[in-house]
């Protein structure tokens, strides 16, 4: 049974493209917009998500690894581009993308964060972190 988060609470969970809070690999290479992976996304109203994401590349070569974050339509992969932050991923070594950077529920709206990579990087890349999520109308 889920606990449910008070106000002026924080907790930290998994992300919600994660299973059980374990690793996932990058399998997209946005041949069209719905062509991403899910990484995590916020529709709870009241809460601030702290996301804390590292990716891990298993190949011997740098890795470019797209993060999209909040698309405003996330069927138009010209929208997408505008909030998408491309980060190089050393061959062989981790990386964190993002480091305690807010999201929240928006006026009705999901907050999403999702990732792809170049079609020959596909599966190269692991994706693992967690998220804070606090509580509370008043939250930033």
């Amino acid at each position: 049974m889920a606990v449910i988060l008070q106000e002026q609470e924080a907790r930290r969970e998994v992300l919600s493209g994660s299973t059980g809070g374990g690793g996932f690999q990058v399998l997209t290479d946005l041949t069209s917009a719905s062509d991403v992976d899910q990484v995590h996304f916020v529709d709870q109203s009241d809460v601030v998500d702290s996301v804390w994401l590292q990716a891990w590349n298993s190949s011997g070569a740098a890795v470019t690894l797209s993060i999209v974050l909040n698309p405003s339509d996330d069927t138009d992969t010209a929208e997408m581009a505008l909030v998408t932050i491309s980060v190089n991923v050393p061959a062989n070594d981790e990386v964190w993308i993002l480091q305690g950077n807010a999201f929240r529920f928006r006026a009705g709206n999901t907050s999403s964060i999702t990732a792809y990579c170049a079609t020959g990087d596909v599966g190269k890349i692991t994706l693992t972190g967690y998220v804070v999520r606090a509580k509370g109308a008043l939250l930033y």
